[in-house]
């Protein structure tokens, strides 16, 4: 009896020694890929303090990342699903968990730092932990430590990773993607609840990263699940139904497990997709602009310190963007991934990794081939289509996945695990040069992916807006030119997570198509949004007398002009306007490249603005007209109650129409408007405040387009042009 306490007690120390080994092991790993990710990144790690890595779309970023605890803990500010903040006054649908893992943390992480710090953090760590999460992976296929650390580096510091590493965050954020893979290959090779388990917990982790990235393994895993289907119906002859039962009851498991987590990362992205309104599925050939070129297989990174400026020539023929088109996986990786095909060509994991590559690389090459930017071939002018095609329609919301380019992620993962194989066998034929070898495929790879210096930009922080977050009075800013300007918007937004201000427009993602209404039909914020001289519009009112009454009665307290986004012309222009519109030569703030003017306040004067259903300015017989879709609105602004008349030119397109007039709810006017332009006059009784006049034609519009005798192309929805809207006050009668 004392003999087996004695051996047990030795057979606790070696479990418990094994353990330490392998703690020291994996801490060894995690310590030497941190100092290839501070080496590779060079020089993030010297300026965590004062950069960050790329710019533009990443200070949009870290607007996304401040922005949900704000909706949270501020309800009475914005909402987590309507984000008020920007395209101030009326906001726009927001997606809240854009990278739900990483707003999550950034929150902890910006009680003890500043955000842009934390944002450093995150980005390093997505480094660190691919290659850690890969390594793992590729251990448990392979048994091979010095393969499978070769086949994190191959993932975590892939060209694919760094160019998109300089502003999409989401994208970025790959980490998750090898954990959820050993887990599936876990669920594939052992079953087991606790697999199938972790492995959904994973899969909800990827999706807390990046939305897209969800789709992308979700039809990963579809694939291993065919791919699992195949090789029981190919090799069982008995019992085959059995095993197919064991199949779906884990994949069952991890969908159930997957599907409650994913809920409410999705809801409103579904809800948004699937209703009439969908404002993220943009236009078709998207997916061909934010496709692979098939040239970009085979072409360095533009960040490569020796080739890139070669190569830079070269992404400038190919449609979209630079980062959409860097899938450069290195010839290294290629022939190691050809080895290992070619000496594990019985392997059933090999075959499947093989499979993926090949699948998820060509799925992101689109919907159509492009090579060298064209998508069209010979003098017929043929274009090849892809499989990217058929998922288009089968995969439900890929439709609104429009960079298509970003499948690689999944085809880089597959590479690496392939290398992994191909570099095991390889030292497996030369065990007494295992060090070098690997030293020269390593340093090999690392070469083909070298990206250094990462480019940075320093985070300003202007004292003005430190000035106004102390300010507790709630009010918007009008920023120039955010708008009109895109790296403007997304680095300017930036500053709103200092200040905490709503702003007039600005950039977003994905918004819908009314969103600008409000700049575009709004006197004084459509001059000064889109930097041009003031434009007459069917509004008949005099915008030096109502100009600063618009803006205070939106609550826009300060105009500031950033000039290091506009030329001495743009900026002369602005504050010409400002001066002579608003009535003020008195700049609040002139440095860090901006000037700011604070909106003066005073008793608002009545004004007209228009606000939904109106098409673009135009001019017909010489006059500026707008036309109404259907439903058109007015905002009448009164400072007291009184009665008036509005009175307006209206002509109907193509065919006679009737036009109702509600003041408010209350019709007012019922009038057939002809094809030729006539004079509508109508009572109104205005209150104390906003009133809302709205215009509607029961009969609906039309397209011009529709009408083959007028050969014209134009599909705007038209029933009824405005021109010359009057307000005219009925005097008030002496007691």
């Amino acid at each position: 009896m004392q003999k087996i306490r004695i051996k047990a007690r030795e057979s606790q120390k070696f479990t418990w020694k094994l353990k330490k080994n392998s703690l020291k092991e994996h801490a060894g790993v995690l310590i030497l890929y941190t100092l290839l990710t501070f080496i590779l990144t060079y020089p993030v790690i010297f300026k965590i303090r004062t950069s960050i890595p790329g710019g533009g779309d990443a200070f949009h970023w870290l607007r996304i990342l401040w922005y949900a605890p704000v909706a949270i803990f501020n309800p009475g500010l914005t909402k987590l699903t309507h984000d008020y903040l920007m395209f101030y006054p009326y906001g726009i649908p927001a997606s809240p968990f854009q990278s739900a893992f990483n707003q999550v943390l950034t929150y902890l992480l910006s009680s003890v730092m500043a955000l842009h710090q934390a944002y450093n953090i995150l980005w390093l760590f997505s480094f660190i932990f691919g290659a850690y999460g890969t390594y793992l992976l590729v251990i448990y296929l392979t048994n091979d430590k010095i393969a499978s650390f070769i086949a994190g580096i191959v993932f975590a510091f892939s060209p694919y990773h760094f160019v998109h590493s300089l502003g999409h965050f989401g994208a970025t954020s790959i980490e998750w993607i090898p954990f959820c893979a050993l887990y599936l290959m876990k669920m594939f090779r052992e079953g087991g609840i606790r697999n199938s388990f972790i492995a959904g917990i994973f899969f909800i982790l990827v999706a807390m990263s990046d939305l897209q990235y969800m789709v992308f393994m979700g039809i990963f895993v579809l694939l291993l699940f065919l791919d699992e289907i195949y090789i029981v119906l190919r090799k069982e002859k008995q019992d085959y139904k059995e095993k197919l039962k064991s199949i779906f009851y884990k994949y069952s498991l991890f969908g159930v497990i997957s599907f409650i987590g994913l809920i409410p990362l999705t809801m409103e992205n579904i809800l948004t997709a699937i209703s009439n309104d969908n404002f993220l599925k943009l236009d078709p050939f998207d997916a061909v602009m934010g496709s692979a070129d098939l040239l970009s297989f085979f072409l360095p990174s533009v960040l490569h310190p020796v080739f890139g400026d070669v190569t830079k020539d070269i992404y400038s023929n190919f449609l979209g963007n630079t980062s959409e088109n860097t899938t450069f996986i290195g010839y290294t990786v290629i022939l190691l991934s050809l080895f290992a095909n070619r000496r594990l060509k019985e392997n059933k994991y090999v075959k499947f990794w093989s499979i993926a590559a090949l699948f998820f690389s060509i799925i992101s090459l689109g919907p159509l081939l492009h090579v060298n930017g064209n998508i069209s071939f010979t003098v017929f002018h043929t274009t090849i289509p892809l499989p990217h095609l058929v998922l288009y329609y089968l995969i439900p919301f890929l439709d609104n996945c429009r960079t298509t380019g970003r499948f690689f992620v999944i085809a880089s993962l597959s590479f690496a695990v392939l290398t992994g194989y191909g570099v095991s066998e390889l030292l497996k034929s030369n065990k007494n040069n295992k060090k070098m070898i690997a030293i020269v495929i390593s340093s090999l790879i690392i070469f083909e992916y070298l990206a250094i210096p990462i480019p940075i930009s320093t985070v300003n922080e202007p004292s003005f807006y430190k000035e106004i977050s102390q300010d507790k009075d709630n009010y918007a800013l009008l920023e120039i030119p955010a708008t009109l300007h895109y790296e403007a918007g997304v680095s300017t937004i930036y500053y709103q997570t200092i200040h905490g201000k709503p702003v007039v427009g600005n950039w977003a993602a994905r918004f819908p198509s009314n969103a600008r209404d409000f700049e575009l039909n709004t006197p004084v914020i459509r001059e000064l949004t889109y930097l041009q001289p003031f434009t007459v519009d069917i509004l008949n009112q005099d915008i030096s007398q109502v100009g600063t009454s618009i803006l205070n009665y939106y609550n826009i307290s300060y105009i500031v002009l950033h000039k290091n986004y506009m030329n001495d012309k743009e900026v002369n222009l602005a504050e010409t306007f400002i001066q002579k519109t608003l009535n003020t030569e008195r700049k609040t703030y002139e440095k860090d490249s901006l000037i700011v003017y604070h909106v003066k306040k005073e008793p608002v004067k009545p004004f007209m603005i228009l606000k939904d259903g109106w098409n673009p300015l135009e001019k017909l017989n010489e006059k500026p007209t707008r036309w109404v879709s259907n439903n058109a609105t007015i905002i009448i602004y009164s400072d007291n109650t009184r009665n008036a008349t509005l009175n307006f030119q209206a002509f109907s397109f193509y065919r006679p129409r009737t036009l109702e007039i509600y003041n408010g709810k209350t019709l007012k006017n019922r009038q057939i408007i002809t094809t030729d332009f006539s004079r509508v006059y109508t009572p109104i009784s205005l209150e104390k405040g906003e009133n809302l006049i709205i215009l509607h034609v029961p009969e609906g519009f039309e397209r011009p387009c529709d009408f083959p005798e007028l050969k014209n192309s134009d599909n705007r929805e038209l029933s009824v042009a405005i021109q010359e809207v009057q307000l005219t006050y009925t005097p008030v009668e002496s007691k």
